[in-house]
C-alpha cells in the first residue's frame, strides 16, 4: 500500500498587507505547482587536474504556476483587487501556500503577478485563467 499524500485541499493564499497580516484563498483553483529550488552549476575545473570539477552558485528559487476557473469580477482574481490587478499595477504582496493535509508546512513570501494568461474559451469547458506568480523574496517554511 502506497503511503502517497492526495494534494486536494491546497491552497495559494493573497495577504492583504495588514498588521496582522491576513490571508485570504483565492477562488477556484485547479491547479497549483510549487516553487523549484535550484542551484546553478558553475565550472570550477583547473587545466592541470585532468578531469572536471564544479560547484554550485546560489539558492534560485521558481515560480509558482497554476489554473484557475476565472472568475472576472472576484475579489481574488479581478482587474480591481485581484491578481489581475496585481498585474497590471506591477503590485508585491505576500502570498501563501497552505499545503494539505494540514500539518504540513506552509510557504509563505513575497511575489509578484508575473503572467495572467485567459485560456481558450469554448464552449464546453469552463472559462480558465494560468497564472506565474513570481518569488520575490525568502521563502518561509512554518508547521502549521
Amino acid at each position: 500500500m502506497s503511503d502517497a499524500i492526495a494534494g486536494s485541499g491546497t491552497l495559494l493564499l493573497a495577504g492583504d498587507g495588514g498588521s496582522p497580516e491576513v490571508f485570504t484563498a483565492v477562488a477556484e483553483q485547479v491547479s497549483l505547482k510549487m516553487p523549484q529550488y535550484s542551484r546553478n552549476e558553475i565550472e570550477v575545473s583547473i587545466l592541470n587536474e585532468g578531469e572536471d570539477d564544479k560547484i554550485l552558485g546560489i539558492l534560485r528559487k521558481g515560480q509558482v504556476t497554476g489554473t484557475l476557473n476565472w472568475l472576472p469580477t472576484n475579489a481574488t482574481h479581478s482587474d480591481t483587487s485581484g491578481m489581475l490587478y496585481d498585474l497590471l499595477n506591477n503590485t508585491a504582496r505576500n502570498w501563501r501556500i497552505a499545503v494539505a493535509p494540514l500539518g504540513l508546512p506552509h510557504w509563505t513570501f513575497q511575489g509578484k503577478i508575473q503572467m495572467f494568461d485567459v485560456q481558450e474559451i469554448s464552449v464546453d469547458a469552463a472559462l480558465q485563467v494560468a497564472f506565474a506568480l513570481t518569488v520575490t523574496g525568502t521563502i518561509t517554511r512554518v508547521n502549521s
